[in-house]
């Protein structure tokens, strides 16, 4: 045997690299250890696990630490606490890109309904900054977000009013008309532009376009506005400006609108509410946005479980020339519960043009079947178009922690029952649509309409390790909607668990009233 003779100096050397090698094993088995028998925060235990990205749905045990999903395993898992959630679905949280409620107490009750996220995309804010400073100071119990609002700079340009970042402001300006029917010069439009583009600075998620509220709004101006969507890499969020039946002036034609914009811009434009924009066209509408999408027009759309709209009553929706080209009686808006007749309506929209109202367009459950056209539309998400909560006694908002509501709070039961009732009446009554696919719907649609500007939204709506952990925990055999026009204070039921960033915001079914683990959603 032949050996190799190692000088002193060298001896020396090979000593000290063994013994880091060994002191660098040690140490990696002892972390190897505390990996396999450490104690995650929490642990869901046992629950069916449903990811709508991958297509899992098996029994699994999911530990959470640090906010984040940090396992998804069939082995046993120790916990800080362990959740049992045997029989009960865990699923990626909902993500609510059309929430107009925008407070604690609207994320409350969000929560029963399985919303983790509620982003303000439709309508928008102005200034943004200022809004995410207010919403980060007083606490939110969900996720929050917001985009910039194309009609509050187009107050600003043509009243001349600083906005507020707050929709209480924005109800106070449908007393006012010049933004509402003006159509915009070059420089109008060059100084409403630079208004949304300081809140796309500032962090927005997109622009919303609240068309319906502002017809004046001309075709250059909204060419400008998508081709500034464009520039910065964000989509717009529309609300058309038209919704009758026939035309001119039909539901067809406004989204006709959205896709030559999106198409000529070559900027993704998302239309809101397919539901309530088409109401009976809605065969129609969903038929065009399919084609221009095969065509690779990039659209995307949402829609809502109800077929009744909630608005204010001084919106242009309701100018006696609307109503007569839509075909909508008095008695067909609500107000507080109650049916109007033609001169309560006139006296309430004189007397409070920003009183929120129900519209109800579709005659259910004969018509349900439109709905299902929007509620169905193939890759479509699931929108609330939840309401701020008034007290219907005072017209004010609701205080952002009183809770529970009040008798006299008042709100479209949408904003409490939205993605329980798709639960309840698409998959479990209906079986219109499987569980995996209600999910996607609710959460990874709406993160993969914003991911690709909003690097936040590649961690949610899925369930997988490494995700955040906006998680629902809940009964599929029980999980529905209670929210009713005559009573909307009733929070949805079968959601035991609702996480957020890995915080219980409903707690063995209880509302956890100290726990406001929100946080923003904004581009950096």
């Amino acid at each position: 045997m032949k050996y190799i003779r190692v000088a002193p100096h060298n001896r020396r050397a090979w000593r000290s690299a063994l013994l880091a090698l060994l002191v660098f094993a040690g140490g990696a088995l002892s972390t190897l250890l505390q990996a396999t028998e450490q104690a995650y925060d929490l642990v869901l235990a046992g629950g069916r696990v449903i990811d709508p990205e991958s297509g899992l749905d098996a029994v699994r045990n999911v530990g959470v630490s640090g906010g984040a999903i940090t396992a998804v395993t069939e082995q046993p898992l120790d916990g800080k606490r362990v959740i049992d959630a045997t029989g009960l679905v865990v699923a990626p949280g909902f993500i609510d890109l059309h929430s107009h409620g925008q407070s604690l107490v609207a994320d409350r009750m969000h929560a029963y309904d399985g919303v983790t996220t509620a982003l303000e995309l439709e309508s928008g804010i102005l200034p943004v900054g200022d809004w995410y400073s207010r919403q980060a100071a007083a606490g939110r119990a969900l996720n929050y977000g917001t985009s910039a609002a194309w009609t509050f700079a187009r107050i600003e340009e043509f009243e001349g009013l600083s906005p507020q970042a707050d929709l209480q402001w924005f109800r106070e300006a449908f007393a006012l008309e010049r933004w509402v029917n003006e159509t915009a010069s070059d420089v109008q439009v060059a100084n409403i532009v630079k208004s949304l583009e300081q809140g796309l600075q500032e962090g927005a998620l997109g622009i919303g376009i609240n068309g319906g509220y502002a017809p004046g709004g001309g075709f250059r101006e909204l060419l400008a506005v998508h081709k500034l969507a464009a520039r910065h890499q964000v989509p717009t969020f529309t609300h058309i400006s038209c919704d009758n039946l026939a035309d001119p002036g039909s539901s067809a034609e406004c989204v006709g609108k959205v896709i030559a914009l999106a198409a000529s811009s070559n900027n993704h434009a998302h239309i809101c509410h397919l539901n309530s924009s088409s109401v009976r066209a809605v065969g129609v509408t969903s038929g065009m946005i399919r084609t221009a999408q095969a065509a690779g027009v990039p659209l995307s759309t949402e829609a809502y479980t109800y077929g009744a709209g909630s608005t204010t009553i001084g919106a242009a929706l309701f100018s006696a020339e609307a109503m007569a080209a839509k075909g909508v009686k008095p008695e067909d808006i609500e107000f507080n519960g109650e049916r109007l007749d033609a001169a309560s309506f006139t006296a309430l929209r004189a007397a409070q043009p920003g009183a929120v109202i129900v519209r109800h367009f579709l005659d259910l459950p004969a018509e349900r079947d439109i709905l299902d056209t929007s509620v169905l539309f193939p890759g479509g998400a699931i929108a609330s178009d939840g309401m701020p909560w008034i007290d219907s006694s005072t017209g004010a908002l609701v205080a952002p922690d009183q809770w529970p509501l009040p008798e006299s709070a008042y709100a479209h039961p949408r904003s409490a029952g939205t993605f329980t009732r798709l639960l309840a009446q698409w998959v479990r009554e209906s079986a219109s649509l499987s569980l995996t696919e209600a999910l996607r719907k609710s959460s990874l649609i709406p993160a993969m309409i914003l991911q690709p500007s909003v690097p936040q939204m590649r961690r949610k709506g899925r369930l997988q390790t490494g995700m955040d952990a906006d998680i629902v925990v809940f009964d599929a055999s029980e999980v529905a909607d209670r929210a009713t026009f005559s009573n909307p204070r009733q929070p949805a039921t079968g959601m035991h668990y609702v996480l957020v960033n890995g915080v219980p915001v409903i707690d063995g079914g209880v509302l956890s009233m100290d726990s406001m683990p929100g946080q923003p959603i904004r581009r950096p």
